[in-house]
């Protein structure tokens, strides 16, 4: 669980230079003042693809 707003905040800019390095952008969404929920897929392929998945895994290393 993040801790609170700010949290939430900080964790999202955590994982911008990584999205940004990889030119590949998750759907984000705050709600619940400390929730962060994270959307990653392939628009142009239709779903997911390898890049989704090496995306998520590290955004999973910089979770808290």
């Amino acid at each position: 669980m993040l801790k609170g707003f700010v949290g939430a905040v900080e964790f999202v800019q955590k994982i911008v230079p990584t999205a940004e390095a990889m030119d590949h952008h998750p759907d984000v969404r705050i709600f619940s003042y400390k929730r962060v929920e994270i959307s990653i897929s392939t628009h142009s392929a239709g779903g997911l693809t390898e890049k989704d998945f090496e995306l998520a895994r590290k955004i999973d290393g910089a979770a808290p």
